[in-house]
């Protein structure tokens, strides 16, 4: 299995789960006796061990097996009432994150390919009586003009979260991504997820100019997948921080998989509700 160096900065380090006492696990059933607390945490036992099937199987079979019953198996851990605010922590190989406010959880997990691609999962949690579940579906296969098109739950440019900024606009976030993509080449994704009055989901939004007063509805970077590359969100200076990239011959100009970093940064400021580029920005007293 191919390792990237951009992907352990994300998830922290894998721990061999012992089996499962639990035999059946999409199949549990709770007495009345049994307080919120241990039944939420035996969902979680559950569900580490359908996490270690699905990033440690023996092939992608296997591994899709797997994902079906923890999907099934999250999907009522969820309906629980606690389990907004439940801290999840044995479940150390997926990213789960929530917003600024408070409003929302993403629960987002991949599966690696047999032929080292990548397809992503995410489940998003609402804060709510009802406790309110929408799976995203990764379509990022079929989706054209990526950085212009307008996504939704159903269409999702799929990849693993590990950082949600507050947009002023209400009910608006940037969100930040990581995508394996294949053996050649890793991105990253900077994008928009925006909620409506009934929580249906928008991802792109054109509030990202760049040099030239052009507007993107969300931002890929993609470089060569031997090289660390960071983007990072600094509060203090409201800006998304990443390493500018550059072809490491003049010929291979517009190939991405040969673009590496050249020791200069780039910037997405947070102004009026946009982020604005700025180039060759000094990144040395920065703390992220």
């Amino acid at each position: 299995m191919k390792i990237k160096q951009a992907f352990f900065i994300i998830i922290c380090l894998f721990y061999n789960n012992e089996t499962s006492p639990i035999t059946s696990s999409t199949n549990l059933k709770f007495n009345h006796t049994i307080s919120p607390n241990d039944k939420i945490n035996i969902l979680q036992d559950s569900l580490k061990a359908k996490l270690d099937i699905i990033q440690n199987g023996i092939d992608e079979n296997e591994k899709l097996l797997a994902n079906q019953e923890f999907i099934s198996i999250l999907r009522r851990t969820l309906e629980l009432k606690i389990s907004f605010d439940f801290t999840f922590d044995s479940l150390n190989t997926i990213s789960i994150l929530q917003s600024p406010d408070n409003y929302f959880k993403i629960y987002n997990w991949f599966i690696e390919n047999d032929d080292n691609t990548y397809r992503f999962y995410a489940m998003i949690q609402f804060k709510n009586t009802k406790n309110d579940i929408i799976f995203l579906n990764d379509n990022s296969d079929d989706i054209l003009n990526v950085e212009q098109a307008e996504l939704s739950s159903g269409n999702w440019y799929g990849c693993l979260y590990y950082n949600i900024i507050k947009n002023k606009e209400k009910k608006s976030y940037t969100i930040i991504g990581w995508d394996g993509n294949n053996e050649f080449s890793t991105k990253k994704i900077i994008d928009v997820i925006k909620f409506s009055r009934y929580n249906n989901i928008k991802f792109g939004a054109p509030i990202f100019k760049d040099d030239k007063q052009k507007s993107k509805k969300r931002v890929i970077i993609e470089y060569n997948d031997q090289s660390p590359v960071s983007v990072q969100f600094n509060k203090k200076s409201k800006q998304i921080i990443f390493n500018n990239l550059v072809p490491q011959k003049k010929e291979l100009e517009g190939i991405k998989a040969y673009y590496v970093p050249d020791g200069s940064f780039n910037a997405y400021e947070y102004k009026k509700g946009k982020w604005w580029l700025i180039k060759d920005i000094d990144a040395r007293n920065q703390n992220n």
